[in-house]
């Protein structure tokens, strides 16, 4: 939980409003005891896929799909329409897509396909500390 001038933003807000848009399946949000928001972001592959069809983004596999210049700015445009709905402080600073394809028998999501955030902070923490480095 952050404190910003005693309105309290939780992570599963940020989360919950990331989840609308067709190209996120879930999200982590972190930002506890941190100086910023960030956010690890599972990406829809149907919707991403066809995105990058219709718009010639060459890709061979998730990986290099989630890679892709075009994709990482369709999903920072994505972010800045959430953050436009949260005060400065509030607002998601950087993020990263998790580039390899979870199903539910990976240890990170749960039988419903939701990204696990205790696991997530634990197995990403490189990944995560990545985003707080200047």
């Amino acid at each position: 939980m952050h404190s910003h001038g005693g309105k309290n933003i939780t992570p599963s807000e940020w989360e919950n409003e990331l989840k609308f848009s067709p190209y996120v399946t879930d999200a982590v949000v972190i930002g506890d005891k941190r100086p910023y928001l960030t956010v690890i972001i599972m990406i829809d592959l149907e919707n991403v896929e066809k995105y990058a069809q219709d718009h010639d983004v060459p890709f061979s596999n998730y990986a290099s799909l989630t890679r892709t210049a075009q994709v990482q700015a369709l999903i920072q445009a994505e972010i800045e329409k959430v953050n436009t709905k949260f005060a400065r402080v509030e607002q998601i600073k950087k993020f990263r897509l998790l580039d390899t394809q979870l199903t539910a028998e990976d240890d990170e999501l749960t039988p419903t396909m939701k990204l696990k955030r205790k696991f997530v902070e634990k197995k990403y923490a490189d990944m995560i500390e990545s985003m707080y480095r200047a």
